[in-house]
């Protein structure tokens, strides 16, 4: 469902939501789900019975592991408003989940919009100031000192402003671009859910990209704004970090219309303001603006009997400043004599601390006093947490107490749940607690602090105050628990490294989960010998076999050490597929079925195994379990990794529809938890299969997104490589060889000289590809002379061949052959043909025996090439023939193009050859083309022939397409009908 229409397939419609046509399918008994997908969400929905009959529809959603549905009704109700209503309630329910996956990270409360107080003095002046803004301008700017009434004046004129308000504030932590690019996305996700998924997609990803990456994809989305908004970003001075400036700086350069930047800040930020000023786009409100004048210092102090000389008094000691007459205020009401508060009342911003301290804090009841200094150590308020803390049951109403009071506490939610002290007031507690109470003291009040938050789930505020608190022990245990999520976003591994390199390494050491945090850490970042220690590290700390019985937790780190283990197995450059099969067996025995990430890593070792053994059917079974287990659980990053592979085998046996249609549908359901490092090996896969069919306007974006991926990140060489080879083959069917030969230039140094052969010999083989595409035909054949590795193609290299995909596959059974054919048919050279031949013969047998239904057709594009040459002109047909048979159902045609006139002329000429009727046989049938004939003809199903052969079932499979296609039929029974005619079945 897109676009309000019901889709059965890409590129098919079906009737419109709302109309007679959608209501009879949704009755209809057969019609038991579809999904939907807006602007404002996606979701899959659901028919679902009552016991007393009747049926209804619900709408579900997953994310980070955790399922989230809406109630639709039945299906008369189903409208489109109704379905775009649950997509919006959906998309808002999980961006406010905290506890689970990635919004474990955010703490929503920084992009609450701030309610003015029923008591807040009216500055009518300053509104108009900032409406006038609003109305001319790009962006506004109160740069004041802190306490001068920045925010609250915002919170007033917002509360007035008819436009949409997305509101962030930044605090210490805030020194990263990436941190503060996820929370501008958040923000702006708190009013249009739908703004920002391409832009927290990049973020979501193993290294964080560059922030003019992010702010790019931002800005893209922020022009589709339903309705004018303002974007606020309050405390700016506390960002200090020089490519958050850079970032903010291209995001209000490329601001569009309906969009005005409000910046609040105790100084001026490091921003274009000059060039704002000069082009009348920045409006400024400055100290002496938000100073009080004596009328407004009257209204704020009204109800304290002061006389106009003091208000007076008071405004000149202060300068106006908002926070100092507040003080003031409150030492007022504490005493019968204000001539002597008022008197007394001077001084910068120490004395201003010093005087809170002793004319607020100290004036406080004891339980009050003691209360404040405690919950001090926290960043932010809840009573329950405060309870934990101070060890009483009074948090609620203390805190209620101090809002009703104005003692600096703000509400952070409008639900009155969680506070924040004002940042002056909680730097003047935390150090008059640490002159009290004594380091030890400090530190047990944040174990305190850890030992809730980790209980609640808030497993980074946890970490945070257990290491604070010298709780090595918690902050293992929460660094632990926060582990898994690593498997459903990106996002948290830069929280994990942070936990991890706070721990001593023999607290670490002596925990295997811990151990395998930081494999992983290291795996995702192709970083393969220090993961394998850290792995083996894991079984080192694990219990004895006999202390870990099935079920205990001893069995799952037991398990998980496995699944590790087998997934390393199989990525080194040393494969060992047997070896991975052992462990991932061992690892699904140890591994209960609630723990799906390690299983799931378990199912696709087990899948490259099978792969690197030749036997795709069961790889592709694997990688197909290991990708309906994660996303079942939602863990993204597993799924499409498996997702990915199974796409890769599909594409080598031949099957380009069902992989381009299995890419597609992964595409589409990882719409809304995007990882651009793993949907990057994906859409390059898919921009393959697109090439193969010439489609290369539908396949260019995807190639570019792959190739982007990786680079931005910062990831391994190898994954680099691959990510290039679909916009290499783009560049060489366009015919601009040049950009081709450019874009190799700037992988090369990176691959060269690595850990894997392999990766060196994908790029030397796209460089022969690009010196034929230049004519250059000469080198090529230097470099297929010259290179070792070169000799025919053989079983043995299979492994290392289907690790890395159809392009490995090309490289070491194709390009050598083809730079052979390619110069002999140039320079009539016979004995490069015979070399060719000997490659060719190498690799069919190589496609006959695994089943690689892509390479068997390479192969028989460049056997008529070079049978051509040779002036075997009936061989050369029947090769061409039998390809374009192959080719034909599966729609691929740019394997033909790339050869160019040689093999058009080939196809020309077995057209007109051609006769209507013809009988026999194109090409000789092979001898187990032969023996699955034979068993064809007695009724053996498929599997029954896979069986009695001890082949796989797409081996069989790939010899029935070879069958059909020489023998000119489209069936089964065709095919047993024509080799009785003439013979074969004698």
């Amino acid at each position: 469902m897109a676009e309000g229409q019901l889709r059965d397939a890409p590129g098919t419609t079906g009737p419109a939501v709302g109309s007679p046509a959608w209501f009879a399918w949704l009755d209809d008994g057969a019609s038991r789900s579809f999904a939907f997908r807006s602007p404002e969400g996606v979701f899959t929905a659901r028919k679902e019975r009552r016991r007393r009959g009747g049926a209804y529809w619900v709408a579900y959603r997953t994310a980070a592991g955790r399922q989230h549905k809406v109630y639709l009704g039945r299906g008369e109700d189903l409208t489109h408003e109704r379905l775009v209503g649950a997509a919006t309630t959906l998309s808002e329910r999980i961006a406010r989940v905290e506890p689970a996956g990635a919004e474990v990270l955010l703490l929503a409360t920084k992009w609450f919009v701030p309610q003015p107080r029923a008591d807040l003095v009216p500055r009518p002046r300053l509104v108009a100031r900032l409406n006038a803004g609003l109305a001319t301008g790009r962006c506004s700017l109160l740069s004041a000192p802190a306490g001068a009434g920045k925010t609250s004046l915002l919170a007033a004129w917002l509360a007035q402003v008819d436009r949409r308000v997305a509101w962030l504030t930044l605090d210490d932590r805030d020194q990263t671009a990436d941190q503060v690019l996820r929370y501008l996305v958040a923000a702006c996700q708190s009013v249009a859910p739908g703004c920002g998924r391409t832009a927290r997609a990049w973020l979501d990803a193993p290294r964080p990209a560059r922030p003019e990456v992010v702010v790019t994809a931002l800005v893209n989305d922020l022009v589709d704004l339903p309705a004018p908004g303002v974007l606020v970003l309050d405390d700016y001075h506390a960002v200090r970090d020089p490519g958050v400036h850079t970032a903010i700086a291209l995001l209000l350069d490329h601001l569009p219309p309906a969009l005005h930047l409000v910046i609040a800040s105790r100084e001026d930020p490091p921003l274009p303001l000059p060039r704002l000023r000069a082009r009348r786009q920045l409006t400024e409100v400055r100290a002496p603006e938000l100073s009080f004048s004596v009328r407004e210092a009257q209204t704020l102090l009204d109800g304290l009997s002061l006389r106009p000389a003091q208000v007076t008094d008071l405004v000149e000691r202060t300068e106006g400043w908002a926070a100092g007459l507040q003080l003031a205020g409150l030492a007022l009401r504490e005493r019968a004599d204000p001539s002597s508060v008022v008197a007394a009342f001077t001084g910068g911003h120490r004395l201003v601390a010093d005087y809170l301290l002793a004319e607020v804090l100290e004036r406080q009841p004891p339980a009050t006093r003691r209360f404040l200094l405690q919950v001090s150590v926290l960043d932010r308020l809840c009573a329950p947490l405060c309870d934990a803390v101070v060890g009483t049951a009074s948090g609620q109403e203390l805190l209620e107490d101090l809002e009703r009071s104005n003692l600096f506490v703000v509400p952070l939610d409008t639900h009155r749940v969680w506070y924040r002290f004002h940042r002056l007031f909680a730097d003047a507690l935390r150090a008059r607690l640490a002159r009290e109470a004594g380091p030890e003291a400090v530190a047990a009040l944040h174990r305190r602090a850890s030992a809730w938050l980790g209980r609640e789930g808030l497993l980074p505020e946890a970490i945070g105050h257990a290491v604070a608190g010298g709780a090595t022990e918690d902050a293992a245990a929460w660094v632990e628990a926060l582990a898994p999520a690593m498997f459903a976003t990106m996002s948290v591994h830069r929280i994990l490294a942070d936990g991890l390199a706070a721990l001593p390494e023999r607290v670490v050491r002596g925990r295997p989960m811990l151990c395998l945090a930081h494999a992983w850490l290291l795996i995702h970042r192709v970083d393969l010998e220090p993961a394998t220690a850290w792995t083996e590290a894991a079984a080192s700390a694990l219990p004895a076999a006999g202390d870990a019985p099935s079920g205990t937790d001893g069995a799952r780190a037991r398990g998980a050490v496995a699944a590790t283990r087998a997934y390393l197995a199989t990525v080194s450059p040393d494969t060992a597929p047997e070896l991975a099969v052992t462990w991932a067996e061992r690892a699904l025995a140890d591994l209960p079925p609630d723990e799906p990430a390690f299983r799931g890593i378990a199912g696709v070792s087990l899948g490259q195994a099978a792969l690197a053994s030749g036997r795709l059917d069961r790889a592709e079974r694997a990688f197909a379990g290991a990708a309906a287990t994660d996303r079942a659980a939602g863990l993204v990053q597993g799924s499409l990794t498996a997702t990915t592979q199974q796409v890769t085998v599909l594409r080598l046996r031949g099957a380009r529809r069902e992989a381009l249609s299995t890419a597609r549908a992964a595409l589409d359901w990882a719409s809304a938890h995007a990882v651009p490092s793993i949907l990057g090996r994906l859409e390059a896969a898919l921009a393959d299969l697109l090439i193969d069919a010439d489609d290369l306007d539908a396949a260019r974006p995807h190639a570019m997104r792959g190739l982007v991926a990786p680079r931005e990140f910062g990831n391994a060489p190898p994954l680099v490589l691959l990510a290039c080879l679909p916009v290499v083959r783009l560049h060489l069917a366009t015919g601009d060889a040049a950009a081709a030969r450019a874009l190799l230039d700037d992988v090369g140094p990176l691959v060269r000289h690595g850990p894997y052969a392999m990766v060196t010999r994908l790029l030397e083989a796209a460089e022969a590809r690009v010196l034929l595409a230049t004519g250059d035909g000469a080198a090529a054949v230097g470099w297929a002379t010259a290179v070792a590795w070169t000799a025919p193609v053989a079983a043995a290299a299979l492994p290392d061949l289907l690790r890395f995909g159809a392009a490995a596959v090309e490289a070491g059974a194709v390009t050598p052959a083809r730079v052979l054919v390619a110069q002999g048919r140039v320079t009539g050279d016979a004995e490069l043909l015979d070399r060719a031949r000997v490659h060719l013969d190498a690799a069919a047998r190589l496609a006959e025996d695994a089943g690689l239904g892509w390479l068997r057709l390479r192969v028989l594009i460049l056997r008529a090439l070079a049978a051509d040459a040779r002036g075997d002109r009936r061989s050369a047909l029947a090769a061409a023939g039998e390809a374009v048979t192959l080719a034909g159902p599966e729609g691929v045609t740019r394997p033909f193009r790339d050869e160019g006139e040689p093999i058009a002329a080939l196809l020309a000429a077995r057209e007109q050859a051609r006769e209507p009727g013809r009988g026999g046989p194109v090409a000789p049938l092979t001898a187990r083309e032969l023996d699955v004939l034979r068993l064809l003809a007695v009724g053996r199903s498929n599997a029954g022939i896979a069986a009695e052969l001890y082949v796989e079932l797409s081996t069989v499979k790939t010899h029935l397409i070879h069958l059909y296609g020489k023998l000119g039929v489209r069936r089964r029974t065709e095919a047993v009908a024509r080799a009785r005619a003439i013979g074969l079945l004698d």
